[in-house]
């Protein structure tokens, strides 16, 4: 199991400091963290009171879009995870022992027992492995740390999108991070299905074009500064009509399916 006080007090102890998300600009990630927040809002129900786990925690540690602290405050017991030590050491900074226990885990080898956690909430995080059968070995990981009447919320890239393909191709290049493997919206509720799971809801989320929009924002940003913020924002406006268009499905930056494990019978 994991020595969670102590990477606690490697989250104190460290000089390394948390840093913005140089490409995201801070509208964008109260976009981004908000669109997150709803799902949550919407899907979890009374689960927020419980034991809930966070997969992934680069926004955590780099940006405005985190959602660790809201999940904090539904007065459950709220544990977060990454792969990377450096981001959890800088993620323990921003949300110490008080808010979230932090540790370093791989989730296809999750440390914790079977029916571990009421809600998992999973952000774009599995879309990192460059072989779709980890995605489906993580997804097995996490339902089985789910507890009867649990819920598992897991976001994607969508790669019905024709901006996700370029996207990840600079993102191996020049990119914070690499993107790496994807499923599509109804892939993604198949696995689930597969696990035993029942799939209660679906949605899109986020219709920016991406990497179009980013180097927009970063131009308008560089150029205005804070005065970006009207044309920033009206940008942002313009594309969220997507969400009401027929073509939403090849729009969305993200794909978010929602199931529950169903609950043991007496």
């Amino acid at each position: 199991m994991v020595d969670f006080e102590g990477l606690h007090r490697l989250g104190a102890d460290s000089g390394s400091h948390g840093r913005d998300s140089w490409y995201l600009d801070p509208l964008v990630a109260r976009q981004k963290a908000a669109a997150n927040g709803s799902c949550v809002d919407r899907w979890a129900g009374e689960r927020r009171c419980g034991r809930i786990l966070k997969t992934d925690l680069f926004e955590e540690a780099n940006g405005g879009d985190h959602v660790l602290g809201d999940l904090a405050q539904g007065g459950g017991r709220t544990f977060g995870v990454d792969l990377v030590p450096s981001t959890v050491v800088r993620a323990g900074r921003r949300f110490g022992a008080d808010k979230a226990c932090i540790a370093v885990a791989d989730l296809r080898r999750l440390p914790f027992r079977p029916g571990s956690f009421d809600l998992i909430v999973s952000t774009s995080t599995l879309d990192h492995f460059e072989q779709a059968g980890h995605i489906e070995l993580a997804i097995t990981q996490l339902a089985s740390a789910l507890a009867p009447g649990g819920r598992l919320i897991v976001t994607l890239d969508n790669p019905f999108n024709p901006l996700y393909w370029p996207l990840r191709f600079f993102s191996k290049r020049v990119g914070p991070f690499s993107l790496g493997k994807t499923l599509s919206r109804r892939r993604l509720a198949r696995v689930l299905r597969n696990q035993g799971l029942e799939v209660v809801a679906e949605d899109y989320l986020i219709h920016n074009p991406r990497l179009v929009s980013t180097l927009l924002f970063l131009a308008l940003r560089r150029l205005l500064g804070k005065a970006a913020d009207s044309p920033i924002r009206l940008l942002m406006k313009i594309f969220s009509w997507g969400d009401r268009l027929p073509t939403r499905a090849f729009t969305a930056a993200f794909s978010a399916v929602c199931a529950e494990r169903p609950a043991a019978r007496a």
